[in-house]
């Protein structure tokens, strides 16, 4: 299921918040490292464990769980980010996840989020 490349970079274009997107293979699972920002850091961390979906048998969900730094909010990106990648690769995923500005305003934060998932969209396409 994952690409025999043992550890993937991605990166934001040079125009836009800086971004870098690290995904590191551990068997079937996958260790995947968000950070950027003028300074990245460890804001949040998601653990995600796929399992047949509640309302649908047929198809593959995540049970995830989060801990998150006081006064960060990266949580929910990270949650996000590790449920949708173990959905697709069927295997356990934790995401680390800290990229801070400071200051920001809602327009950084939604580029950060817009940046964030295109970065997961191929990466998703590269596994």
């Amino acid at each position: 299921m994952i690409n025999s490349a043992k550890t993937i970079f991605l990166s934001s274009d040079k125009s836009e918040i800086p971004v870098t997107l690290t995904a590191t293979r551990q068997g079937a699972d996958l260790c995947v490292s968000l950070s950027g920002g003028d300074s990245g850091h460890i804001g949040a961390v998601a653990l995600a464990q796929p399992r047949p979906s509640l309302a649908d048998p047929e198809k593959i969900s995540a049970s995830t769980s989060v801990i998150t730094v006081c006064g960060h909010k990266e949580d929910r990106l990270a949650c996000e980010v590790a449920e949708q990648i173990a959905q697709k690769i069927n295997g356990i995923v934790t995401v680390s996840c800290g990229i801070h500005i400071d200051d920001a305003s809602q327009n950084q934060i939604g580029q950060i989020v817009e940046i964030v998932r295109r970065l997961v969209a191929e990466l998703l396409e590269k596994l």
